[in-house]
């Protein structure tokens, strides 16, 4: 009985831990890619969520700043995507092994 418990608990913690190492990509992936898109690009074009072309000399760099730095966001966001998959699993499945761990201590 013990030793069912012992090994209840190790998987518990294992999935405790890669849930933590998961969620943590994918919350770091995230605010990447917020990072992208809110702080400003160089010089005086701006952030790429608030941008408006102008007439300006500088409109062509600006316009290839933001499209490069929203495409970045775009990408980082969907590699990001199956580890907010993963994490979800990987919550689901430390709930199972805390109930099955509850189960035991129980008896």
């Amino acid at each position: 009985m013990e030793d069912q418990y012992v090994r209840r608990l190790k998987d518990y913690e294992s999935w405790s831990l890669a849930a933590k190492l998961i969620g943590g990509l994918t919350v770091a992936g995230w605010l990447w890619a917020l990072w992208l898109v809110f702080l400003p690009a160089a010089g005086i074009c701006g952030t790429p969520a608030f941008y408006e072309p102008t007439g300006f000399h500088m409109a062509e760099a600006c316009d290839s700043e933001m499209i490069g730095r929203i495409g970045g966001a775009l990408a980082v966001f969907l590699v990001s995507l199956p580890f907010a998959a993963a994490w979800g699993w990987t919550v689901v499945r430390l709930r199972d092994s805390r109930q099955a761990l509850a189960d035991l201590a129980d008896r």
